[in-house]
């Protein structure tokens, strides 16, 4: 089995900013912050330059074009396409979630944080909002996404979350609200696919939080 790749981690907003050679160290930094920014990157040299740059500009920087699937791997992703991703703090509850071009990594939008949230909403929130910003632009485009629970989500027009509204979820279960409305009103000719990660790696819009 081949060995895993070495991670630096750099927080931008947490307990204590800085940079970090574990993910049990960053997690230390960031459980219990509202908001906190943290991104992983594969040398040191990147991860202090991402850190002089700034949470802004580093979460939003455009990524390299994904290489060609593995050998033995299923076709390669489709291209020009949009990237669905969530994030979501399994202690605190904090979630957030964004939309990227497939190609460069380009952001295309980005929401949050949200409290009282789980990664599932926050897929489903992203492959709506997707869905929703691709038909304003009269596009066509198809959007991946990692999470399957998301697919089913979508394709039965239903968040079906056993989370429990709170005061401090409700702008999430409005977004709830809205986009099963979406859905359930609209049609798309969008395809809403699944990104296969073993045979092409993290989809391009990973947070890269793990």
């Amino acid at each position: 089995m081949a060995k895993p790749s070495r991670k630096w981690y750099v927080v931008w907003h947490g307990h204590n900013p800085g940079v970090y050679e574990t993910w049990d160290e960053t997690r230390r930094q960031v459980e219990g912050v509202p908001g906190a920014a943290y991104k992983s990157y594969p040398s040191l040299g990147e991860a202090n330059e991402a850190y002089q740059q700034g949470a802004s500009a580093a979460l939003s920087a455009p990524r390299p074009a994904r290489p060609a699937p593995r050998r033995g791997g299923t076709t390669a992703p489709i291209v020009p396409s949009v990237c669905v991703d969530a994030a979501c703090n399994m202690t605190t509850g904090v979630m957030e979630y964004r939309g990227v071009d497939t190609a460069t990594g380009a952001l295309l939008f980005h929401m949050g944080p949200f409290e009282d949230s789980t990664n599932n909403i926050g897929e489903f929130l992203a492959v709506v909002h997707a869905l929703s910003l691709l038909q304003r632009t009269q596009s066509t485009l198809p959007i991946y996404t990692d999470s399957r629970t998301a697919l089913s989500w979508v394709r039965n027009k239903h968040a079906k979350t056993t989370v429990q509204r709170t005061v401090a979820n409700a702008q999430v279960f409005a977004l709830i609200d809205r986009a099963e409305h979406w859905l359930k009103s609209h049609s798309y000719p969008n395809k809403v696919l699944k990104w296969e990660t073993e045979d092409w790696g993290e989809i391009p819009a990973d947070f890269g939080r793990k």
